[in-house]
């Protein structure tokens, strides 16, 4: 037996992989959701009272991430995932 995470056979390296892709797919969602939510709201208004930087930085950086994770080829991921 080593010590550590080292996986010991196929079966397990496809778990931890899958593991790993699934909380991905995931995120990726949460991301697109918080996109959508967060582009009705104004932030700057009771109850958030959020300054206007604050709000545009917050926006910003969760658009950008959103696009950033669309950009990615989703093919192999949702194959081994279980997807497709």
């Amino acid at each position: 037996m080593t010590v550590g995470r080292n996986p010991i056979n196929a079966a397990e390296v496809n778990n931890l992989v899958g593991d790993v892709l699934r909380r991905f797919v995931d995120l990726k969602e949460e991301v697109g959701h918080h996109k959508e939510s967060l582009s009705t709201l104004d932030l700057k208004v009771d109850p958030y009272n959020m300054t206007a930087d604050d709000e545009t930085l917050l926006k910003t950086a969760v658009l950008q991430l959103d696009t950033d994770l669309d950009s990615i080829d989703m093919t192999f991921i949702n194959r081994l995932v279980g997807l497709f």
